[in-house]
């Protein structure tokens, strides 16, 4: 646990967050600690502006004189740089599954900061099988629009688990079409990341409220403790988009567990008022004496036309 020192000019620390991703560039974004409260865009619906133009906020808040140290299986090191582009720390090193990630931060007058993970290895998931229907009145939940037809794709997934230890999942299921729109030729990907399941794994009775177009009670992130060392059959369902080739991607990603807890605090965050009378959400991290996660993933993708 990490004592709260606030301070006339904000909170003060390190804020680390970095994902450790197979065959990936390793980069880190570094920066002052921040409270949650103070990022701007926190409604859903603006993520779609930022997610392609970073808002000045990060680039006030990064510490771009910092030093930072990777270090891989503690034997190899690497001198991270800064990238004013994209207001991150990039280096040389593409992770392996297995890798034990070690990051090392020092900035002028604030406490240096460290976390460590290991990257987790990749699980297999099956396609079984996919069905088509229509589906009547179909509203999203929340003001958030969604421009997807009257079918869904019932698509049926089976996933083997290891026994030798607790996994951690996210499921990312994201339906595609290729839209043409007036007689023009410019091509419109369109594209939606929501879907759906009534199996229980995806049950989070935490989650009151829905949020973006996802449902109440339903998360993308889940453990293995209905199902260590076993398979699992389990369906999804998405609609398709307007356009031609309709498809979706579907995304395995075993995730350590810092990354899991931090994932869940975020989601519950999310959907919880930010006043006085609320007890207040606490986000999980793995930095020490900082905040943030360093996170690791491993992915398996398929790709289901319809």
């Amino acid at each position: 646990m990490i004592d709260f020192q606030g301070s006339e000019n904000g909170l003060q620390g390190i804020t680390v967050n970095a994902l450790a991703v197979p065959d990936t560039v390793f980069t880190a974004a570094i920066s002052r600690a921040y409270l949650f409260t103070e990022v701007p865009a926190l409604n859903y619906i603006d993520y779609w502006e930022y997610e392609a133009h970073p808002d000045p906020f990060y680039e006030k808040a990064v510490l771009s004189e910092a030093e930072v140290e990777l270090v891989v299986n503690e034997q190899e090191k690497y001198t991270m740089r800064y990238d004013p582009l994209h207001y991150n720390f990039t280096s040389d090193y593409m992770p392996r599954s297995g890798d034990r990630i070690t990051l090392r931060v020092k900035a002028e007058d604030l406490e240096s900061v460290s976390a460590e993970t290991i990257v987790p290895n990749v699980q297999l998931l099956e396609i079984l099988g996919c069905e088509k229907y229509y589906k009547k009145e179909y509203i999203g939940e929340g003001p958030l629009s969604d421009i997807s037809q009257d079918t869904v794709a019932h698509i049926t997934l089976r996933l083997t688990d290891p026994g030798d230890e607790r996994n951690y999942y996210r499921l990312k299921v994201r339906s595609i079409a290729h839209d043409k729109r007036g007689g023009s030729s410019e091509v419109i990907l369109q594209y939606s990341d929501i879907y759906t399941s009534s199996d229980v794994i995806f049950m989070d009775e935490q989650l009151t409220r829905g949020y973006g177009g996802w449902v109440a009670h339903f998360s993308n992130i889940f453990d293995d403790h209905l199902f260590n060392g076993k398979e699992y059959t389990f369906s999804v369902e998405t609609h398709l988009r307007y356009g031609e080739h309709p498809h979706a991607v579907i995304e395995l990603q075993s995730i350590t567990r810092d990354l899991y807890y931090y994932l869940k605090s975020v989601m519950l965050y999310r959907i919880t008022d930010q006043d006085a009378y609320t007890e207040a959400i606490q986000i999980h991290s793995n930095i020490n004496s900082g905040w943030g996660i360093l996170g690791g993933l491993s992915a398996e993708k398929h790709t289901v036309y319809f």
